[in-house]
């Protein structure tokens, strides 16, 4: 392979703070969800990279190992030791097309698709990448008509790829100078966005496993808070079918950005544990207080349940104040056989 005439741009130790992403880029429909949230935080750090010389370069170059690095920093953990995840996930940017729509002042509409990374190869000896984005990509990513304004550090932070993806697209209407920003959206073309087209079917499974967590990760890590707001249509059970959701936006006050710069600052590994704690504080208090309105015989029937499962009754253990001492064990169990949000 010959190399380009252009010279390479060095960046051997990236350490950018925040850069411009083109929208296009961000809402890439991606039905089949293959990328990972690896894929995407890797692609959000070649393009920091690259962002002060794409216009003049060509190709780019990083150390894997600063890479690897900067996203271990970023996240409070020790780095990976090898590149071979790395490795797959530019692979798999590779293969992944972004579309564009714009217009041209002489042809008109245009309509553009290409793969989101170019050629790409490693000195295995030095560790050293050199990346390429296609031609036709690099233009619309050097000077885009609309983008979003990226924390790098801020993107390594979630562990949720429908998190991140949905951060990076609310962040344009965030940055607005709109009083209330907000986004509304077809909960189909959400759907293709998160890559869950074929995956989690049923509404009530896709807020509960893509859509809540993705924004109790942003309203925890991002500079705003979001609220979401579902349209309906029809007459079916709970008012119709989920068509469409609004995301309003609120940017956060003195007190809560500091509480976020301190929730940022937490090791990865302590804030999972802390939110997993949460989660079964939250799951025990649904599952109590769904149980103290039920009738004595449901109480009596989940009593039998936990007896059998091994968790020690106090006498009289379906009585509405004896239900405190136990329920806690079989929370979740209940919360789950029971459908309870």
């Amino acid at each position: 392979m010959t190399k380009s005439s252009k010279a390479l741009a060095a960046v051997p130790h990236p350490q950018p703070a925040t850069f411009r992403k083109a929208t296009g880029s961000i809402e890439i429909a991606e039905p089949a969800g293959r990328l990972t949230l690896g894929d995407r935080q890797l692609f959000n750090h070649l393009l920091a990279v690259a962002a002060p010389s794409i216009t003049d370069q060509e190709w780019h170059r990083v150390e894997m190992v600063a890479l690897r690095r900067y996203a271990a920093e970023a996240r409070n953990q020790t780095g990976e030791n090898d590149n071979r995840r790395l490795k797959e996930s530019v692979k798999r940017l590779q293969t992944t097309t972004v579309e564009y729509n714009y217009l041209d002042s002489e042809r008109g509409p245009i309509w553009e698709s290409s793969p989101l990374l170019g050629t790409c190869r490693v000195q295995e000896r030095t560790g050293l990448l050199e990346f390429s984005f296609p031609a036709g990509l690099r233009e619309r990513l050097a000077e885009p008509a609309l983008y979003s304004l990226i924390s790098l550090r801020v993107t390594y932070q979630f562990d949720s790829k429908y998190g991140l993806v949905l951060y990076e697209i609310l962040k344009r209407y965030a940055d607005r100078a709109a009083e209330s920003p907000w986004w509304a959206v077809q909960t189909s073309e959400l759907r293709d966005l998160l890559g869950c087209r074929d995956r989690l079917a049923d509404y009530k499974d896709f807020r509960k496993r893509a859509l809540d967590p993705a924004l109790d990760e942003i309203n925890r890590l991002a500079e705003f808070s979001v609220d979401l707001t579902e349209t309906r249509q029809g007459r079916g059970r709970g008012g119709g079918q989920v068509v469409g959701l609004t995301f309003r936006i609120r940017r956060k006050d003195r007190a809560e950005v500091v509480e976020t710069i301190k929730e940022l600052d937490k090791p990865k590994i302590q804030r999972r544990g802390e939110k997993k704690t949460k989660a079964l504080d939250v799951t025990a208090v649904r599952a109590l207080t769904w149980l103290q309105g039920a009738d004595y015989t449901t109480r009596q029937r989940w009593a039998g349940r936990a007896e059998v499962l091994g968790v020690k009754l106090p006498a009289a253990a379906a009585a509405a104040d004896s239900l405190g001492l136990w329920v806690g064990s079989i929370a979740t169990l209940l919360v789950e056989e029971e459908g309870l949000r």
